[in-house]
């Protein structure tokens, strides 16, 4: 006899009926296997490879149906009772939309970075012509021009992944702590992500898929029999730090 519900189940099959969706075709609009799916209505989340992919098959079910995915996720984390990771404060993003934000805010720290140098060096170009205007005026013990150049800003962080999954596999991508992608990649499906400082990838078996980390080819790790998980950290100069 089936447990006690949370309603997370009846929520989700109701949305998909009001939507004349079947099964099938939500499987095929959200690239989440139909059983995967019907797990998910009949909350039946230990048949989900785990609990992360548990969270990244909510977050993208409940969306496609039209339900906020922090309240599912939130009725989720309340009945497992075990704290959701933290995330900033927004929606989960699509992934290319997330690595263009990102991108974005890397360019804006580099303007903050260039906007202060120049600031600096109007500065001392400043002090430096009043004291040559002081010196013409008084006498030869005036300041003298200050000797050291404005600092350099520091070397960007950042981390880039690009995958090809060789075979079908599940796959939950998470970018400075926001989930990015959660789904199927199918075969011959290739994808690719940037961060600024780490990006963790988990696939439901290892040895499908083909990884590149900033431009490093690290083969297809894992194996095929079980599930694969790393964290890569970024470092100055671009070069990769997987997690021990």
């Amino acid at each position: 006899m089936p447990g006690p519900t949370i309603g997370i189940g009846t929520a989700l099959r109701k949305a998909r009926e009001h939507r004349s969706k079947t099964i099938e075709e939500a499987s095929r609009d959200t690239k989440i296997r139909a059983e995967y799916l019907r797990a998910l209505e009949r909350e039946s989340f230990e048949a989900l490879l785990g609990d992360v992919y548990v969270r990244g098959f909510l977050r993208s079910y409940s969306r496609y149906l039209g339900l906020d995915p922090d309240k599912v996720v939130s009725a989720y984390t309340s009945s497992v009772g075990e704290p959701e990771p933290s995330e900033l404060p927004i929606e989960a993003l699509r992934p290319d939309r997330a690595s263009n934000d990102r991108l974005f805010r890397t360019g804006d720290r580099r303007s903050s970075w260039i906007l202060a140098g120049g600031i600096a060096l109007t500065l001392l170009i400043i002090a430096g012509a009043f004291g040559l205007l002081s010196r013409s005026r008084s006498t030869p013990q005036s300041a003298a021009l200050p000797s050291t150049a404005p600092s350099v800003a520091p070397v960007e962080q950042k981390i880039s992944v690009a995958l090809i999954a060789k075979h079908q596999v599940n796959a939950v991508i998470t970018i400075d702590g926001v989930e990015a992608f959660a789904g199927e990649l199918s075969a011959r499906e290739a994808r690719s992500f940037q961060g600024a400082q780490e990006l963790s990838v988990s696939f439901s078996r290892g040895g499908v898929v083909s990884l590149t980390v900033n431009g490093k080819d690290l083969g297809t790790p894992g194996n095929v029999n079980e599930p694969y998980s790393q964290t890569f950290f970024a470092e100055k100069g671009g070069t990769p730090s997987p997690a021990g």
